[in-house]
């Protein structure tokens, strides 16, 4: 026998043909029980994926579509608002409260105000806190719609900041509420009030960021944060207490809504203490938002308007410090320890 004869010829490996995907997902007849439940499984872990791929992609979009959208408003706010810099020598809304309304001058709105009121009818001002936030308010008739609405009246779940329905924001000084409230979401890539969180934490932030800037229809108003804290919405995360903070609109003379009690709740409980003054006759203005330190529950910063002639020089920032004792709710307490001493 030759050497030749002795080698073996490698035998050829059958290749396994693929199946396709009818065959590998659809059940057919002939399958066994394993196999169907096998292919029924995997047909709906399949649709899953495609169903969550969807929504991430629509939620990653509309991201986008909100910043973009965000961006072009400012643009056309600011070039619009550049049109009154040179007009603008005094808050109109300043007038003597002694004279009739039916007297006082009609007031004049805003080339900003004309500009953004042809985009959305509802448009009430705009809020920005330089590089922090800047952003279109809105106002309808209740507090739902712009939940989950853009400036553009698109449905969209990062929704648009707005108003409280009861507060007057445009009309004469002494016409406007107490207190505008203004509700936005804490977005986590820093749009709406996301970067609010900052002043819960880093308290040199308020140092860099002491105001914020308000404008209606009508002026421009400068606001200095004096508050800055989390509060619950639940009466049982806080043995029944809830300081509804979102119902301080006109102060009241006598009762739960009055000045002295928003005073002393606000200030006990924020953050820090800025020992900016404050008196019965200030307006403020109010920023709401969501937070996590347990569900539900609320992050509010409080602000005070300058007063007539006053400017931001005139506001000393040197007194501000840490508050040692602030107010939490209970719920805050039985997580983290501690408790709050009167």
């Amino acid at each position: 026998m030759s050497m030749t004869d002795e080698i073996k010829k490698p035998q050829k490996v059958k290749k396994k043909k693929k199946k396709s995907f009818s065959e590998a997902f659809i059940p057919r007849k002939g399958d066994s029980k394993k196999e169907i439940a096998s292919k029924v499984f995997s047909l709906i872990s399949l649709a899953v994926l495609i169903v969550c791929i969807v929504i991430l992609g629509v939620y990653f979009y509309h991201q986008f579509e909100a910043k973009k959208n965000n961006e072009n408003i400012k643009v056309i706010y600011n070039q619009a608002q550049q049109k009154n810099e040179a007009a603008v020598t005094e808050d109109q809304t300043l007038v003597d409260e002694s004279v009739p309304e039916v007297e006082r001058p009609p007031l004049v709105k805003t080339s900003a105000a004309e500009e953004m009121l042809a985009i959305n009818k509802d448009y009430a001002g705009y809020v920005y806190i330089p590089n922090v936030m800047s952003e279109a308010v809105v106002k309808t008739d209740n507090n739902e719609y712009y939940l989950n609405h853009n400036f553009y009246d698109q449905t969209r779940s990062c929704g648009t900041v707005f108003a409280d329905y009861r507060n007057v924001v445009n009309d004469y000084s002494d016409k406007v509420s107490d207190n505008i409230i203004l509700y936005g979401h804490n977005q986590r890539d820093g749009t709406m009030f996301g970067n609010m969180d900052y002043y819960k934490w880093d308290y040199k932030y308020w140092l860099k960021n002491p105001y914020i800037y308000f404008d209606n229809h009508y002026s421009s108003g400068t606001y200095v944060i004096i508050s800055s804290f989390v509060i619950n919405t639940e009466p049982e995360h806080d043995n029944g207490n809830v300081f509804d903070y979102n119902n301080y609109i006109n102060f009241q003379s006598e009762g739960t809504y009055t000045y002295e009690n928003f005073i002393k709740e606000i200030t006990e409980r924020s953050h820090f203490i800025t020992g900016v003054d404050v008196n019965e006759d200030d307006k403020f203005l109010t920023l709401s938002t969501c937070t996590y330190e347990w569900e539900p529950a609320r992050h509010v910063i409080v602000a005070r308007k300058l007063r007539s002639g006053e400017t931001t020089d005139d506001i000393d920032i040197t007194k501000f410090t840490v508050n040692p004792n602030p107010k939490w709710p209970a719920i805050y307490y039985k997580y983290n320890g501690g408790s709050y001493q009167e």
